[in-house]
């Protein structure tokens, strides 16, 4: 049999950031002049590539000098606010019940290396993966191509992959590789959304490890 492996998702899966995601999309978008989002809003409307999130809030085409303002303003207001943020509830017990079931686990996140680096170091979770894997160009594109990328290094073929994310992108990332794809339900999304996608959905990251070990 051949050996598995889980690639997490980070960002609203892992790593429990909603709550400043909304935060920081608020203080990019209010220096345009638009008002505050909810958490409505912004399932209604998030989407990947982020530049056409951004697209959606505004209601037209955002040129390139609002894209990098929006961009950079978003970042700079979630790196600050996330000096605070802890994982998803029983994140430890699901990587915990992996690693008893024989599985290797990776992290891929479309957020910076270095700071990606940094925050899974703070919060003692380095050594929990075989591969910490962020981006090292321009955020806020798709993923299927950083996935392939990640799987190249590790010398993992995608038959032997879950992959575990909450957006359709990580659906169609996993698609991509041959993985087989896990959503959870971290409340990014509606659940109409992650329900179109047809695969199984899971409400805690215990849930989502248990899917995966199951279909092995």
């Amino acid at each position: 049999m051949k050996r598995r492996h889980l690639v997490w998702d980070w960002n609203g899966t892992l790593l429990d950031d909603l709550e400043i995601v909304l935060e920081a999309v608020n203080r990019s978008i209010a220096a345009f002049g638009v008002g505050a989002i909810t958490a409505d809003d912004y399932r209604d409307h998030y989407t990947r590539p982020v530049r056409r999130f951004y697209d959606r809030l505004f209601g037209r085409v955002i040129d390139d000098e609002e894209w990098l303002r929006l961009n950079t303003g978003f970042h700079d207001a979630y790196f600050e606010l996330a000096l605070e943020v802890d994982l998803a509830p029983s994140a430890r017990e699901a990587m915990d019940i992996l690693e008893e079931a024989g599985w290797g686990q990776s992290l891929l996140s479309m957020s910076p290396q270095g700071w990606l680096e940094g925050i899974v170091g703070r919060l003692g979770l380095t050594e929990r993966f075989e591969l910490v894997d962020g981006l090292s160009g321009p955020t806020g594109g798709l993923k299927a191509a950083h996935l392939e990328e990640h799987l190249s290094l590790l010398g993992i073929e995608g038959e032997s992959v879950a992959v575990v994310g909450d957006t359709p992108d990580d659906v169609a990332a996993a698609r991509h590789v041959g993985a087989t794809p896990i959503l959870f339900h971290g409340g990014s999304h509606h659940m109409e959304i992650l329900e179109a996608e047809g695969v199984p959905i899971a409400e805690t990251v215990v849930e989502a490890a248990e899917i995966a070990i199951s279909q092995q």
